[in-house]
């Protein structure tokens, strides 16, 4: 037994199909099953069930837990001797969700890889439920996400403070409102006056997301009773619906591109509900490690100040 069979099982473990697994490891299915198959000759018992899609046995997820404890202590191990003799080199894995993955991580990593040459980036995209979870079970280092208050384990720190705006097209607009526009955005003088768009249908992001959310309880408190047209956990895809004319959309102002360019106009709603905090997260656990410190520090440099200005003086945070 070694640290590639044991890796070669925590993809195949992932993946639940060795074809799946095989292609993300560049190796051979044939290559890949041999190793599984010598895996479990030497522990005395079968490790999946090899129906689609695999399942683990017992004697599987007792071996999971193991290989993701070494896993995670060979890691460690090798990163702090990294440290030990001043070399900045290895790999860190950042969990992001995929909307903010496509406005964040581009940047950010060119601009960390300039300082940091020698360090690989690994970008995992996960809905906000689930980021925690992988940091859990050690499958990233840093977590870019919406923690609860609460979170057992997990050390944060502040990055930034996200606002949900409404986002409507003007071809849907009341003409009341569409007078009281001013550079593409209306602030909207209390929750009452969504009633206004009640008749607006919707395009509804995902319950696993913080706006999809806020949304809910939003429109649970208001009394609204909307029309849903579309609803899907990529944010992409909707406020691509949004622009063409589909439906009103609640969504993150900093995925947002310019509302006029886009010919949609921005409602900002009263209540400090519509904002969250986005935060860098990591296992408290773990000692501290230079490269994760690095790529957050790169990330505040980078990140609101270029695409969210008016946020920019809230991220000195808590």
């Amino acid at each position: 037994m070694n640290f590639q069979s044991m890796h070669y099982f925590l993809q195949v473990a992932e993946k639940r199909s060795f074809s799946q697994a095989a292609e993300t490891l560049y190796i051979t299915q044939q290559s890949l099953s041999a190793s599984i198959a010598a895996l479990e000759k030497e522990l005395g018992c079968p490790l999946f069930v090899r129906h689609v899609p695999l399942e683990l046995t017992y004697g599987g997820e007792v071996f999971l837990q193991y290989a993701q404890d070494i896993t995670r202590l060979r890691d460690r191990l090798l990163r702090d001797f990294d440290e030990i003799r001043a070399e900045e080199r290895g790999r860190l894995r950042i969990g992001v969700t995929i909307n903010r993955g496509r406005l964040l991580m581009p940047s950010v990593v060119h601009a960390f890889h300039r300082d940091h040459p020698k360090v690989e980036t690994e970008i995992v995209e996960e809905s906000n439920d689930r980021l925690l979870t992988a940091l859990e079970e050690g499958r990233i280092d840093l977590a870019v996400a919406n923690f609860p208050e609460k979170t057992r384990g997990i050390r944060t720190e502040f990055f930034f403070r996200e606002e949900l705006v409404l986002a409507v097209s003007e071809a849907l607009l009341p003409a009341s409102l569409r007078a009281r526009k001013e550079n593409g955005t209306v602030t909207l003088r209390g929750e009452e006056e969504l009633l206004l768009l009640s008749d607006v249908p919707l395009l509804l992001s995902g319950a696993g997301t913080a706006s999809g959310r806020i949304t809910r309880e939003l429109i649970r408190k208001s009394g609204i009773r909307p029309s849903v047209r579309a609803s899907s956990g990529n944010m992409e895809a909707l406020i691509r619906m949004c622009v063409l004319g589909e439906g009103a959309l609640f969504c993150p102002r900093s995925l947002l591109e310019d509302p006029q360019e886009m010919g949609t106009v921005v409602f900002r709603v009263p209540g400090e509900e519509m904002r969250y905090d986005v935060s860098f997260g990591w296992l408290k656990e773990e000692k501290e490690w230079s490269i994760r410190r690095a790529f957050m520090e790169t990330a505040k440099q980078v990140f609101p100040k270029r695409r969210y200005p008016e946020h920019a003086e809230e991220t000195s945070g808590t």
